[in-house]
């Protein structure tokens, strides 16, 4: 190990401890040099775990050492499975085992490729590792392998991918396991089926004719696919456990669970992604090609992959044609009273023209006066008087 890898190591340290928090761990197999160096300058060092098999110490100045695994062996194994992200420093043919282990399950591996060894491709180093994932920029991974690049810069990039892979979306968790399967290249069939302690629709248990449905698909839809092909499931019990016990040796079945949880099934590799039930079932929803279901309730999710999604012009579409019927059931519903009849304009009927007499009434030639107290008989003739002395009427 040269001064510039620890260097390197001294540097990153305290920002890693730093901007991760209090939530974070850091583990170590309690080696001298890169993860000696590590836990001396990560704070305090109440932060770091120092794996170590029963009966060994590790003789470190700062972190715990926790006992795990009877031996060397053993605590690797443990080693190998208990983190979400690893950082390679250098390394050999046990830092590739690691690696590979880990990614196999789902982890995120960061390679400091300007250190060289196992971490630069060597001794099997997974090659899916070495290629920039999703959560780092173009920038950062080429400062993780420039060599040229100040020793500062690098392992301030280093610190960013650890801090993007912590935080990874779960689009990019499956684009990245779409990725270490094999590409485009590698059809991913989702298995979805209910556990055998839900309940159908139909309020029965999961019979045995639908479970031998599902023993006698698994073998053959495996043989016709091929090597090309991987088997996914969200590790419950029932439909989901049945086709992997039933998938040849398991090789091509891949269980997701949420980081801190196995699945318990005989056969498949357990990989974490997601902080919870909740995100893995994202990651399920996004990662696969085909979905079989089998049985299930509302928790049956749909392929949704972004190669398959809707274009946006038509969902705007949609979303208008939506909003018209909303408003013409709306119409419907509550349709609009009419207007209040207007009352007719009163018929004005002009009053007769009064008939002026002057002076007197004289009757007529040849016809008889009639009664004083007789008045007038015709209900629309008004007859005025004027006394033409005062001029009044």
């Amino acid at each position: 190990l040269d001064s510039e890898i620890l260097t390197m190591v001294k540097d990153m340290a305290p920002q890693l401890v730093k901007d991760m928090g209090s939530k974070a761990v850091f583990a170590t197999q309690g080696m001298s040099g890169v993860q000696e160096t590590f836990a001396d300058n990560g704070g305090d060092g109440s932060q770091v775990k120092n794996l170590m098999p029963f009966g060994q110490s590790s003789g470190f100045g700062k972190g715990e050492d926790i006992n795990a695994g009877g031996d060397d062996e053993e605590r690797d194994e443990i080693f190998g499975s208990v983190g979400d992200v690893y950082v390679t420093v250098g390394g050999d043919g046990e830092v590739s085992q690691i690696a590979k282990a880990a990614e196999a399950r789902g982890a995120k591996v960061v390679p400091l490729m300007r250190t060289g060894g196992a971490s630069d491709g060597e001794f099997g180093f997974p090659k899916a590792a070495l290629s920039k994932p999703s959560y780092a920029t173009e920038d950062q991974w080429s400062r993780l392998a420039n060599k040229d690049a100040p020793v500062e810069d690098s392992a301030e990039a280093a610190v960013d991918v650890v801090l993007g892979a912590s935080d990874e979306t779960p689009a990019e968790a499956s684009q990245r396991l779409r990725s270490a399967w094999g590409g485009n290249d590698t059809k991913v069939v989702c298995i979805v089926g209910e556990p055998v302690t839900r309940r159908r629709l139909g309020g029965r248990r999961l019979d045995s004719e639908i479970l031998t449905l599902v023993k006698d698909m698994a073998p053959q839809l495996v043989k016709d696919m091929g090597s090309g092909a991987v088997f996914v499931t969200q590790g419950m019990s029932g439909v989901q456990e049945t086709f992997a016990d039933n998938c040849g040796d398991g090789s091509h079945v891949k269980n997701l669970m949420p980081f801190g949880q196995s699945s318990g099934l005989g056969k498949g590799d357990d990989i974490n992604v997601g902080r919870d039930t909740k995100e893995r079932d994202e990651v399920f929803d996004l990662v696969g090609d085909f979905y079989a279901t089998v049985g299930g309730d509302g928790v049956v999710v749909e392929a949704s992959s972004p190669e398959e999604s809707l274009p946006w012009w038509f969902l705007v579409l949609l979303a208008i044609l939506i909003l018209i019927l909303c408003l013409f059931c709306l119409k419907l519903m509550f349709p609009t009273p009419p207007p209040a009849p207007v009352p007719p304009a009163p018929v004005l009927v002009p009053a007769p023209k009064h008939r002026r007499v002057k002076g007197p009434v004289q009757p007529k030639v040849g016809s008889s006066s009639p009664p004083a107290d007789a008045g007038c008989r015709d209900p629309h003739l008004t007859v005025s008087f004027q006394d033409a002395e005062s001029n009044r009427f």
